[in-house]
């Protein structure tokens, strides 16, 4: 499948924030319009969580207990909104210094927005807020987007806030009934969906000089040093495993992945690994990566590529199958501005805003009459099967494991060995 081609803005400028230009903004020499954004945003790249009233976020503190940072619920809505997000998970305007949809925000509400593209993968966003939600301090985030299996971990600690519902009717209007009902968060008391998206494999074809379909063509011996794994056995051991069951080589599928499974995924990938076949473990940095031409072929999330990636990329949903998940907003424990994080809650909720950010980010809305906004403006897009699967597709669609604690470990501590760790 190739990416969206480039297309006359059509007249509703909610959907004529096209991807015409956005495939260069992550590429070699292409980043001034992205490091403006990100600078405009108060971002820039760095791992450090922005900073409230003019002074730094507390160090976490060890051999006692902290003081609870007070969280400010009343009904007025203060900002900044310090929001972290994923990078490529915003749109944009023509020249890629500014977002409609957080301008329109800031407009609405009269705050700053602070929206930083901080997290590339799950486990190591992780670790930056979990040493302060441990002992009881603020992170410096309102907002942040984590994937269900780490959402339902923040959950499980108690490090999440309470979303009021009164100031999320939209929200829990719209939201989409399939993401409703979760183990986790079965009424959607600390969690709403910001996208979902599959995993499955990207190549540059110029570079491999044919089209792939499978999983298996990741271990192609043409291809030798110029692959990418993400990173964690959410997504890799899981789109490993639809391969190896095809083979008969272990019996489960996920969600329900035994840790015999993940001990036979592990022993198919080390040679890859020791050999150099597999050249790196990568977040959202595949995008740099294929940009650069160091990477042909790799494990790649579903709307990336389509949206930031270069003419001769190209995402597929293999034959053996691919992983549905979904990220979600949550407002860690102690946010300085949860109304301000509710309010961008509902606000991305409202069907004219959530069918723009679909229409630029190229991955599956969860809200409630998208497709039928998206189909009103631009056929050719709702028929993407990026932002709308199709039964074929979605027949072989199989969510991250579903793991206690205990598992959670045990599969971790396969991947360190694997990724030498």
């Amino acid at each position: 499948m190739t990416p969206q081609e480039e297309e006359t803005p059509v007249a509703d400028t909610n959907l004529a924030q096209r991807a015409i230009s956005r495939r260069t903004v992550l590429k070699g020499g292409s980043l001034v319009g992205l490091s403006a954004f990100l600078a405009a945003c108060g971002g820039g790249g760095s791992t450090a969580a922005p900073t409230t009233g003019g002074e730094a976020t507390p160090a976490p503190t060890t051999g006692g207990e902290a003081t609870p940072v007070p969280t400010a619920d009343s009904g007025e809505i203060t900002g900044p909104l310090n929001f972290a997000n994923w990078p490529a998970y915003i749109d944009l305007n023509d020249d890629e210094s500014a977002s409609p949809t957080l301008d329109d925000f800031e407009a609405q509400y009269g705050i700053e927005v602070k929206y930083v593209e901080d997290i590339q993968t799950n486990e190591d966003f992780f670790a930056t807020v979990a040493p302060a939600l441990q002992a009881g301090l603020d992170t410096g985030w309102d907002l942040i987007v984590l994937t269900d299996y780490m959402a339902a971990r923040l959950v499980r600690q108690g490090w999440v806030e309470t979303i009021n519902p009164a100031n999320v009717s939209t929200a829990a209007a719209n939201v989409r009934d399939e993401l409703r009902g979760l183990g986790w968060d079965p009424d959607m008391t600390y969690h709403y969906p910001w996208q979902s998206g599959a995993t499955g494999v990207g190549y540059n074809v110029v570079s491999t000089k044919r089209d792939l379909t499978s999983i298996g063509d990741l271990f192609d011996d043409a291809f030798k040093g110029k692959v990418t794994l993400l990173s964690g056995y959410q997504d890799t051991f899981s789109l490993v495993s639809l391969l190896l069951r095809e083979r008969g080589e272990i019996t489960n599928l996920p969600p329900d992945l035994t840790l015999e499974d993940a001990q036979k995924i592990k022993d198919f990938l080390q040679p890859f690994v020791d050999s150099g076949h597999v050249r790196a473990f990568t977040g959202n940095e595949y995008l740099q990566d294929f940009g650069s031409g160091d990477t042909w072929v790799a494990v790649v999330w579903s709307g990336d590529l389509a949206s930031s990636g270069g003419e001769d990329d190209r995402f597929i949903y293999p034959v053996e199958g691919s992983i549905i998940w979904t990220d979600n907003m949550l407002i860690p424990k102690g946010a300085q501005h949860k109304r301000a994080a509710e309010a961008m809650i509902d606000f991305v909720y409202d069907v004219d805003n959530a069918a723009r950010l679909a229409a630029w980010i190229y991955y599956i809305s969860p809200v409630k009459g998208v497709a039928d906004v998206i189909a009103a403006e631009d056929a050719e897009l709702a028929a993407n099967p990026l932002l709308f699967p199709p039964a074929d597709v979605t027949a072989k669609q199989y969510a991250q494991p579903d793991l206690t604690d205990e598992e959670d470990i045990a599969f971790n501590d396969l991947v360190s060995l694997l990724e030498g760790a």
